[in-house]
């Protein structure tokens, strides 16, 4: 990564606790979650193109979803067909 500032900034108790539950589910850890946020609020032309992304040959008519997009997805399924943990048996008997 370039050269970056360390920038200190107040936020009520409720928002980081909202900007937490967002980092958590979008796989990011807080600071890469601002930085995210803000990128997308001051350089809005970065985060969309002028026309939608294409795939090429048998999905020549298929538009692609914006990579987060497309992470956020699979993050979900992934939580989804992760297996639960078996409950354990008592050894007593």
């Amino acid at each position: 990564m370039a050269a970056s500032a360390v920038v200190t900034v107040r936020l009520e108790p409720a928002l980081l606790a909202a900007l937490k539950r967002k980092a958590l589910r979008d796989g990011r850890s807080v600071a890469a979650e601002v930085v995210r946020l803000v990128r997308e609020g001051v350089l809005p032309h970065a985060q969309t193109s002028s026309k939608p992304a294409r795939s090429m040959a048998l999905f020549a008519d298929f538009e692609a979803p914006e990579l987060d997009a497309l992470l956020r997805l699979r993050r979900r399924f992934s939580r989804l067909l992760r297996p639960k943990a078996a409950p354990r048996r008592s050894s007593a008997r």
